[in-house]
């Protein structure tokens, strides 16, 4: 299978085609020095046969000689391949001591010697002086010497082309990598904006990357124009509403001003979620946590010292959030506003990371949520206590609010024995 990586894919291609192009380098090299061996041998044994020719005569007698055989000790050593003989085509005149007893055939064109080793073969016709007749010389060598120097030229080739071929792979390695630079760097740019450290993407240095950051800006403007706008139009809405609901709740009845306050804080929460679709495309912004913390715990002091609440805060070592900072405000605020409402001598609030992710944890030390009833809560306009004030609209708020920055929200059982809110976030990247 191909791999999905575009490094891994362009170092599988051209080291796949740096392979076969060596490979064809060998063989076409491979065949061309055998060509050139082959050339020379035969030349060799075409020389031997010369020096034969000159030398063979018929004597006064009517008997074949060759007066000067050739001197290559190679074919006086028995069966060694190196052969030669003459022969008139019915029967051998002259032979080397090398053939002992044995020939190559009265045609001189046997492939094997007499011990059925394979042989090189060069011949030639001729007459020699005092005999008309047409006379064959045969010189052969062992095929096995041809293919020895063959396999000794060709192991340096192999290995040359060996050490080439690694050579060429480690510097394909090294152009893809530093081909892909810009890639990297490019990355690196979208994730600055994601983390909120820029506003838009460094223009990129390679031209193939040009037009996909010039769309990417132009979305990136797009979505900032919309969450603009979904803002703008849910402060508008607020605004609209909020003179007549009060104009209303002055004219209406006592009886009447329960619906009407109904009427608000179902108004009110519609326009939280209308703003909060907006919030979770403010991702590249950055909002430390500490300062969301401390505005919180001032505006639940008054409440919490009417109550005698003790109010514990723990952010040392807390990364960013990578959101609004309203937007977590909301979040934590409706958190900690119930955590206050049900404690009974502390509620703990406390921020750190987890495995690249930042987690808030909301607890107190009230009666706590039974475990079935949990999730429940999360549910639009789900209560347990109806004899308490309020719609049930809170809980709901934050895990739609934070579903739309990919975060979750559970609530758990708290240390200190009352319901402990865990929201886990998108933490910001260190900067």
């Amino acid at each position: 299978m191909t791999p999905r990586s575009i490094r891994g894919r362009l170092l599988l291609w051209t080291g796949a085609l740096t392979l076969v192009a060596l490979a064809a380098a060998y063989l076409t090299l491979s065949a061309l020095l055998e060509g050139f061996v082959t050339r020379r041998l035969a030349a060799e044994l075409a020389a031997d046969a010369r020096g034969i020719m000159a030398f063979a005569e018929w004597d006064a007698a009517g008997q074949f000689t060759v007066a000067a055989p050739p001197p290559d000790a190679r074919f006086e050593t028995p069966l060694s391949g190196w052969y030669w003989q003459v022969t008139d085509g019915t029967e051998v005149l002259a032979r080397a001591p090398g053939l002992v007893t044995g020939d190559l055939g009265t045609g001189g064109s046997a492939a094997t010697g007499p011990d059925g080793a394979a042989l090189m073969t060069h011949l030639d016709r001729f007459t020699a002086p005092g005999d008309s007749r047409d006379l064959t010389v045969t010189v052969t060598l062992p095929e096995a010497d041809r293919q020895a120097e063959l396999a000794a030229i060709r192991r340096p080739l192999g290995a040359s082309l060996a050490v080439l071929g690694a050579l060429l792979l480690l510097a394909q390695g090294l152009a893809v990598r530093l081909g892909l630079t810009d890639l990297a760097r490019f990355a690196a740019g979208v994730a600055e904006v994601r983390a909120g450290r820029r506003d838009r993407l460094p223009p990129p240095r390679a031209v193939e990357l040009q037009p996909l950051a010039a769309e990417l800006d132009r979305l990136l403007v797009v979505n900032a124009e919309a969450v603009a706008r979904a803002r703008a139009h849910a402060g508008d809405l607020a605004h609209a509403l909020k003179t007549p609901l009060a104009v209303l709740a002055n004219r209406a009845t006592p009886a009447d001003r329960a619906l009407l306050d109904r009427m608000d804080r179902t108004l009110r929460w519609h326009l939280k979620r209308a703003r909060a679709v907006g919030a979770g495309q403010a991702a590249h912004v950055a909002t430390p946590v500490a300062p969301v913390l401390e505005d919180l715990v001032q505006v639940l002091r008054p409440e919490a010292l009417r109550r005698d609440i003790a109010l514990r805060l723990e952010v040392e070592g807390a990364p960013e959030f990578r959101g609004d900072a309203e937007d977590l405000a909301e979040m934590l605020g409706n958190l900690a506003e119930n955590a206050v409402k049900w404690a009974a001598l502390t509620v703990r609030m406390c921020a750190f990371a987890e495995a690249g992710a930042l987690v808030f944890e909301v607890c107190d030390d009230g009666p706590g949520i039974p475990a079935e009833d949990r999730q429940r809560l999360l549910a639009r306009g789900a209560r347990l206590d109806e004899g308490a004030p309020g719609h049930g609209l809170g809980l709901a708020i934050v895990a739609d609010r934070v579903a739309l920055y990919g975060g979750t929200l559970t609530l758990e059982e708290a240390p200190e024995g009352g319901l402990c809110a865990r929201l886990r976030l998108p933490a910001a990247e260190a900067r």
